[in-house]
């Protein structure tokens, strides 16, 4: 497993955050989206890295109108 550390620019709420993470989590190849309350522009994406890679996290979450960066991975 690997894991990215991603800084999105908006601010998002606790529903923001919950529809990212349903959504990413529908890869059955993401293992876990975690983020906490406090930093909310922080997430950490964890995935198999076989059939996942940090560009595709990144285009998802664009995809969704987010400007995202990756921090550490």
């Amino acid at each position: 497993m690997h894991s990215v550390n991603l800084y999105i620019n908006e601010s998002l709420n606790e529903a923001n955050f919950q529809a990212i993470k349903s959504n990413l989590m529908a890869d059955s190849h993401v293992v876990n989206v975690a983020y906490h309350s406090r930093m909310p522009h922080e997430m950490l994406v964890e995935y198999d890295e076989a059939y996942v890679s940090p560009s595709s996290i990144v285009d998802f979450i664009a995809s969704q109108g987010l400007h995202v960066d990756v921090t550490g991975g």
